[in-house]
């Protein structure tokens, strides 16, 4: 699926990226690693109805142990993140699918956040377009980026350092500015 999205830029993307998004039909992978999560103050108080679409990690902290397991069913890439901190887990499941040139991820309530992927100097970038409701086959735009804001996300490896990948998810909104962010390392396990 990404592979088909990327096109010509998948063989520029970091093999260790490859490796991640590369799995087909029936194949999984399992990532450890560690993450800080901050939340602008803003998202705060919308934290309550957020909640509700199982999106966003809903506490701040640093050094939380993150699992991330990932399984490719057909076209759909299922994401069962599960963050630990202080003896307490938060889980974020989501689905991925392709449509047309893009990925989108679904989260509860059935919202997505359409995005396109690129390869820069052997990054993923993922390229926020907006959110989406899928209703039948089709795709409709919904303005959640107006109270939410944009997200910057990518994924890199830095070879001066010993974990697999890094990643950073950024979301800032056009008013308020910083909302939400997690940021650290995982290590591919299989």
């Amino acid at each position: 699926m990404f592979k088909q999205v990327l096109a010509d830029q998948w063989e520029s993307l970091n093999p260790v990226l490859q490796q991640h998004y590369g799995i087909t039909d029936g194949e999984s992978i399992t990532m450890r690693g560690e993450l800080s999560v901050r939340h602008g103050k803003f998202i705060k108080f919308l934290m309550p109805l957020i909640r509700l679409t199982g999106a966003l990690i809903p506490v701040e902290g640093d050094r939380f142990e993150v699992i991330v397991e990932n399984k490719r069913v057909g076209d759909v890439m299922y994401w069962h993140r599960s963050f630990k901190k202080d003896n307490k887990v938060y889980e974020f499941k989501s689905k991925m699918q392709k449509f047309e040139n893009n990925i989108v991820e679904f989260v509860g309530l059935g919202i997505g956040v359409k995005m396109g992927l690129k390869v820069d100097d052997g990054r993923l970038i993922y390229e926020d377009k907006g959110y989406v409701i899928k209703l039948r086959k089709r795709l409709y735009s919904v303005p959640i980026h107006l109270l939410v804001g944009k997200s910057e996300i990518e994924e890199f490896v830095d070879i001066n350092d010993e974990h697999d990948f890094k990643m950073r998810f950024v979301m800032t909104h056009p008013l308020f500015g910083f909302a939400f962010s997690y940021m650290g390392y995982m290590n591919i396990e299989n």
